[in-house]
């Protein structure tokens, strides 16, 4: 990561967007304009969401968390489970509990349902008692942080974190484990339900397929030509692969499980789709009717922030408050929020400058890993879905 040698400054520009994020910006007419502002200033009637993915920001996305609740008393923790299979979910999205004034940290959610089952599943829940007294206070709506990051990068961190010694995670070394096996969720393998998504990942179909099945088929193939196939290797661990493998194809080998078993990398692309799809239709659908509410006012209660790691870690200061900005609103003054994210800032810089291993740090290997990655088939789909990200990024 890039470390801020000089911390920013306290004017950063994102003080004055309180009321000014898209989507806060439905109409400045009238009562609506009033009952919208309404809703910006209370942040206990809304679920907030914090959607993250294996080396997207773990322990970022539970620091901002620690960092609402710690300002905002009444706000309680709910972190979700890690979903990796709910066989009960008939629309196969992650079922995540989302009540008002809870903020929820989610990793590497299943979102492989259609649009509106996903926007059904993220809006439902009754409201929760306040507690001190007996009054329910409503869910008006959810807010998502979608902590992404460029794939690349990902996926050299993913290996430089995974290949280190000593490795911080122990399932790496475990013999038994298959990390170029096909995994099943819901009665079908990852890549059956991540197709639908990848193949079409315009809300139109007007844009090109992230991977079709074919070429899902082949990265497969290619994993399994690196993992336990030299001589030697046949019964060891993941963990004696990245190891003694030139880097060249150890990074290859980890990103394959990253995309194809661990699926995160993939997923992260899928999860991105779905979410934009939703904000389409945001700005499309006038006055469709669906069970008296029109989807429009229903689509309309899902807020959505998509930000980088990268963002975080280049400036600490100036993120965290549009992400502020983001939960609370008004509810909160400019000054009391400047405040907060210039805590944060120094709380981060402070952590990196004593080596904090749960950061991971720029390595000189970064630029041969990436032109290995580049230069092998692996890199089409990587290149794929960096453009996907920064398409999104771009439209914040």
């Amino acid at each position: 990561f890039f470390v801020p040698k000089h911390r920013e400054p306290e004017s950063s520009g994102y003080e004055d967007t309180t009321l000014r994020h898209p989507s806060y910006v439905r109409s400045r007419g009238g009562s609506d304009w009033a009952a919208e502002t309404e809703l910006i200033s209370s942040p206990l009637e809304y679920a907030h969401l914090i959607i993250n993915y294996h080396k997207t920001g773990h322990e970022l996305a539970y620091s901002l968390q620690e960092l609402v609740l710690s300002n905002f008393p009444d706000m309680e923790r709910e972190n979700g489970a890690r979903p990796r299979q709910h066989p009960s979910t008939a629309q196969r999205c992650s079922h995540i509990e989302l009540p008002p004034g809870k903020v929820v940290v989610q990793e590497a959610p299943h979102f492989f349902c259609d649009t509106n089952s996903l926007a059904e599943m993220l809006l439902e829940n009754k409201g929760r008692f306040h507690r001190e007294g007996e009054q329910r206070i409503p869910k008006r709506g959810v807010k998502i942080l979608h902590l992404v990051r460029d794939p690349f990068s990902m996926a050299i961190s993913n290996y430089n974190y995974h290949s280190q010694d000593p490795t911080p995670e122990g399932w790496v070394k475990d013999k038994t484990r298959n990390i170029c096996g096909k995994k099943e969720f819901f009665g079908d393998t990852l890549a059956e339900l991540l197709l639908p998504t990848l193949v079409s990942p315009g809300v139109d179909f007007d844009k090109p397929p992230i991977v079709i099945k074919e070429e899902f088929d082949m990265l497969y193939d290619k994993c399994n030509r690196l993992f336990r196939a030299q001589r030697g290797f046949e019964d060891e661990s993941y963990y004696f692969h990245l190891r003694q493998l030139d880097p060249s194809h150890g990074i290859k080998l980890s990103t394959l499980q990253q995309m194809v078993n661990g699926g995160d990398i993939f997923l992260m692309a899928n999860n991105i789709i779905k979410l934009n799809q939703i904000r389409t239709i945001q700005s499309r659908v006038n006055d469709i009717n669906d069970g008296g509410n029109t989807m429009k006012s229903k689509y309309n209660k899902i807020q959505i922030l998509t930000m980088s790691l990268s963002d975080f870690t280049h400036y600490p200061r100036r993120s965290t408050l549009k992400y502020l900005n983001f939960v609370y609103g008004n509810a909160l003054s400019r000054e009391e929020k400047g405040r907060i994210a210039t805590q944060y800032e120094n709380a981060y810089v402070e952590r990196v400058e004593t080596g904090d291993l749960h950061i991971t740090h720029g390595n000189d290997n970064e630029e041969m890993l990436r032109k290995a990655l580049q230069n092998d088939m692996i890199g089409k789909y990587l290149g794929n879905i960096e453009s996907v990200v920064s398409e999104t990024l771009a439209a914040e």
